[in-house]
């Protein structure tokens, strides 16, 4: 069927006829719910901001619209609205769904791409990999789970989409977030003992992703999740190199497809018997309906329709026996010409029940996949990341001492640890006690992260592939572009604290406060700037030239804004932040007043 004839006919009678389709069937799907829901729209889902001062003040505005939380997210993180995914029924609810989202209040999320970080359960204190982040809706998802204390090195080896990284990062105010740019398959070490979790959530066909992407419906073939399997068992086992003894692994994909699910699973247990399958904990999930994981499925042609074995397989299928169930596997081995270990492949079989699927007619949701590895204990009693593994042996046997390399060469995006003398004047500036975090410089930006960074990574010797060891004062072999987050600019001669970093900050910041009304904040966003000598006498040796805050106290909490002192007081806020306070004063947005 040609793109223009499925564009001129109902979708729902389009779909019945696609090879997407008979993949549902021949996995047993309930065909009439599942074709309903497939091709309908997304209910509008998102992520509340946890941390947040305001965050009743969020709560309270989303029950305004509708908004409820999902029964299975626990402490009520996630909420789903009565609308269609982007549909808000008029002007002002569109308009305060992305206030909320673009200032870091939510994020808008499909509830099934939540799943990954539930099942793994991240906790503070751990460090975790994100083996391919972007756009960073689960980065940011694993960040806050492990706050105050825990990491996230959010991976992605495409410049592009690195941007969309950063922007979410400094949009939710993530201090603890470090991104990286590496191909997942090659991506580099941490010093030991490895990550206490890792996150691959990895390149698929999306072929569950039918409710907002529908060229889903007439793209896919068989021959498409093919293509990838080879690429998301490279990604994974390399994350699964990186993981520490007793450390969490979870694979998920966004793809119904066993090919690039169970099959991938599958190819992981045969090359990596230290990893073991473990059941999911349903009790983060309790309310939410999960299949397990199939430890049989048939093969199909390009059209959808299953294989027997006794014809020939063409080759523009790229049929290979690794994306074949276990017991298939067996039974076709001799099309194959492979050696099969059948207790093995028994063994395997059992376990894949232990994955799980999200089923979009289960839930009202998009589909999903996870499952859950563990990296063994009992396998690797060296108690480090099996990538070191090779390394040690060879000290061990040969009485080989490692080398300390020099330290490689800077550039452009070299992160420096800030020098004390630079972190004190920042930190004086603001009442902020240095010890909370690490400093780290970049240009005229100075950003905070979890003294953890400091702590577990960077002041630490990382061995290199021949056994080396890359010196401690270097984020090397990592290539990191970003490390925290950007908290204070130097401007003319000072270090202003950013707008972004002010959630992060509250908590710690007992300086440059100026404490104002209601009633001022409220001339102050109607556009007045007065000049510094209309104020009492007694206020004006507390200000200088240059940044201070301006401290609200407003029934959701205390309200930190950003302002300037020159010859007058003026705001340094952008019109999204304006916004929210105009609307927790009572006041019109500027939109409202022009109507």
């Amino acid at each position: 069927m040609s793109r223009e004839e499925w564009q001129e006919q109902d979708l729902l009678t389009a779909a019945r006829e696609t090879p997407l389709a008979n993949l549902a069937l021949h996995l047993g799907y309930e065909m009439k719910q599942w074709l309903e829901t497939a091709t309908s729209a997304l209910p509008e889902t998102l992520r509340i901001t946890r941390a947040r001062y305001d965050r009743s003040w969020t709560e309270g505005l989303l029950r305004e619209l509708g908004g409820k939380p999902l029964s299975w997210g626990q402490e009520e993180f996630a909420w789903q609205m009565p609308f269609a995914r982007g549909k808000a029924p008029d002007e002002r609810s569109k308009y305060l769904m992305a206030l909320l989202h673009e200032t870091g209040r939510i994020t808008r999320q499909e509830a099934a791409s939540m799943l990954p970080v539930v099942v793994l359960d991240p906790q503070p204190g751990h460090i975790v990999l994100d083996m391919c982040a972007a756009p960073g809706s689960k980065a940011t998802q694993i960040a806050e789970a492990l706050e105050p204390s825990g990491i996230v090195v959010a991976n992605e080896p495409v410049s592009g989409r690195v941007n969309m990284l950063v922007s979410n990062r400094g949009r939710l105010s993530t201090a603890n977030m470090l991104i990286n740019q590496q191909d997942g398959r090659h991506i580099g070490r941490i010093p030991p003992p490895g990550y206490d979790g890792i996150v691959a959530d990895v390149p698929c066909t999306g072929t569950a992703t039918t409710r907002k992407n529908r060229n889903v419906w007439w793209n896919w073939t068989p021959k498409d999740s093919r293509t990838l399997f080879r690429l998301q068992v490279d990604i994974t086992r390399r994350g699964a190199t990186l993981l520490r003894p007793g450390g969490n692994l979870v694979y998920s994909t966004c793809s119904m497809d066993p090919c690039e699910n169970e099959a991938v699973v599958a190819q992981l247990l045969r090359e990596l018997p230290y990893l073991e399958l473990v059941d999911i904990d349903p009790h983060p999930l309790e309310g939410l309906t999960l299949q397990p994981g199939f430890d049989d499925w048939d093969v199909l042609d390009q059209s959808g329709t299953p294989l027997t074995g006794e014809e020939e397989v063409p080759k523009a299928t790229f049929l290979q026996p690794e994306h074949m169930s276990p017991s298939m596997r067996i039974r076709w081995h001799d099309s194959f010409e492979t050696d099969i270990d059948e207790q093995l492949e028994s063994n395997i079989r059992k376990q894949l029940t232990k994955c799980r699927r999200l089923r979009h007619h289960d839930n009202d949701t998009g589909g999903f996949f996870v499952a859950r590895f563990r990296h063994v204990p009992e396998a690797t009693p060296e108690g480090i990341a099996r990538t070191y593994i090779r390394n040690r042996k060879r000290i061990a046997d040969s009485g080989w001492e490692p080398l300390i390399l020099d330290h490689p060469e800077p550039n452009r995006h070299t992160i420096y640890a800030a020098e004390p003398e630079v972190i004190e004047e920042a930190a004086l500036r603001y009442g902020i006690q240095s010890q909370h975090w690490s400093w780290w410089s970049r240009g005229k930006r100075l950003n905070i992260a979890p003294t953890m960074v400091h702590e577990r990574i960077f002041n630490q010797q990382c061995p290199n592939k021949r056994g080396n060891l890359w010196p401690a004062g270097t984020f090397h072999p990592l290539k990191l572009i970003h490390v925290g987050l950007p908290a204070f600019t130097k401007k003319r001669g000072g270090w202003r604290s950013r707008q972004e970093a002010i959630p992060s900050l509250q908590p710690l910041i007992t300086e440059s406060k100026y404490v104002v009304s209601p009633e001022m904040l409220t001339r102050l966003l109607q556009g007045w700037a007065p000049l510094m000598e209309e104020f009492n006498e007694e206020f004006i040796p507390i200000f200088s030239e240059g940044p201070l805050l301006l401290s609200c106290l407003l029934p959701c909490g205390e309200a930190l804004v950003s302002a300037w002192t020159g010859a007058r007081l003026t705001l340094m806020v952008d019109e999204k932040g304006r916004d929210v306070l105009r609307l927790k004063l009572g006041m019109p947005f500027v939109s409202e007043e022009e109507e």
